[in-house]
């Protein structure tokens, strides 16, 4: 089974800051870059803002981070490398053994819709740093390829219950289809009106009846 290069190649080499109180500043900092993604707010607010917030000064955040740009690339550089380990983990193939293409369908789409509901204001950022980016999209791209080669070959494990007529494209078109409608999801809000237990029936029911 082919495996994830890890750590996933870097955008960004993170600061390794050595003493306690930087290190603690430095966290602070991820979380409160982060809550501000998930509010909308992370364009609008100054440094100076940032800083407090963090309950820090500005001075340490431009010894430790040097500008806005580099916390926000280290923001997402953190949820992919969130996101390969969870993949890692998910589909580790042992685990599978003796168990249905349903129920891998359904762990699948409860990942997917964690991390789109617990992480959506990074993943807003994302998603439109990749629409005016062509390198970061180049690696949103490698990183949807290896999310889609570890869920195929957990999916081909199972290839005795697809009924598709192409069952190795239809097993290479499920995870994109899913991460999309995720996506569309996060950017418009236009499934909001399911619960999140609904949002994953109806998920779960779209990749089984395609590949059934």
């Amino acid at each position: 089974m082919p495996s994830f290069p890890m750590p996933f190649p870097q955008m960004i080499v993170p600061p390794e800051p050595t003493q306690a109180r930087s290190k603690q500043a430095f966290e602070r900092l991820l979380q409160v870059g982060e809550q501000l993604l998930a509010e909308n707010r992370f364009d609008e607010i100054g440094v100076a803002d940032l800083a407090k917030l963090a309950e820090t000064s500005v001075g340490t955040f431009y010894r430790l981070l040097g500008d806005k740009d580099t916390l926000s690339r280290l923001l997402l550089q953190r949820f992919f490398s969130d996101m390969v380990e969870k993949v890692e983990t998910l589909t580790e193939l042992r685990q599978w053994e003796g168990r249905s293409l349903e129920e891998f369908i359904r762990a699948m789409v409860a990942m997917f819709v964690a991390v789109n509901g617990g992480r959506s204001g990074v993943l807003r950022a994302l998603i439109t740093r990749a629409s005016q980016d062509a390198q970061f999209r180049d690696r949103v791209h490698q990183i949807n390829h290896l999310i889609s080669q570890r869920t195929v070959a957990v999916l081909a494990s199972k290839s005795s219950s697809i009924r598709h007529p192409n069952p190795t494209q239809a097993m290479m078109v499920v995870p994109p289809v899913l991460l999309g409608i995720l996506n569309q999801h996060t950017l418009t809000g236009s499934l909001s009106f399911l619960s999140g237990a609904a949002l994953e029936d109806e998920l779960v029911r779209v990749a089984l009846n395609y590949l059934t």
